[in-house]
């Protein structure tokens, strides 16, 4: 008798290192491959390092790994990068190895429609609903305040206190 297989989901944890076509992409793109738009008002962006515990806290969510969250890497920093409704990651503020980025913080993303550097790449590109975003606000200044959230900054907390909680042994 043949045993089913169960699908496997793919995890956020194989995201930690780039396959070698895409590697080599990112750290070949150009300046104008990337742009700092500013956070805070509408959009905040909230800095989880080490990368590696980031993409865990997203396993732990069990978000599906595909477009749609907003997620990006910092391949040289080993961050990674989730935007959020602005005004609410102040709330993470205190915890350990977490960065806010609101009013008066820039952030660096790829150039639309592009793939970016290894400074500032797509884990999980935004939805687009009708015309593509755009990194400008309505006065044409540098901004995420048109860019999709799908992360709850509650929902990251949570996460990030569950994986880091200690393990002790029995």
């Amino acid at each position: 008798m043949a045993k089913s297989r169960k699908p496997v989901t793919p995890s956020w944890a194989r995201l930690i290192d780039p396959d070698a076509k895409t590697s080599e992409q990112l750290r070949d793109a150009s300046p104008a491959a990337t742009l700092l738009v500013q956070c805070g008002g509408i959009r905040d962006a909230v800095v989880i390092a080490p990368l590696q515990r980031g993409l865990a806290v997203l396993d732990h969510l069990g978000l599906p790994v595909e477009d749609g969250y907003s997620v990006l890497a910092d391949h040289l920093r080993q961050e990674l990068i989730v935007l959020v409704a602005g005004g609410t990651a102040p709330e993470l503020e205190t915890t350990q190895g977490v960065r806010v980025l609101s009013h008066g913080h820039w952030l660096l993303v790829p150039a639309q429609g592009g793939d970016g550097s290894l400074a500032a790449a797509w884990l999980s590109r935004p939805k687009t609903a009708g015309p593509r975003h755009r990194w400008v606000d309505a006065d044409e200044q540098p901004s995420l305040g048109r860019v999709p959230v799908a992360i709850s900054t509650t929902d990251l907390r949570d996460a990030l206190t569950a994986v880091d909680k200690p393990v002790v042994p029995t």
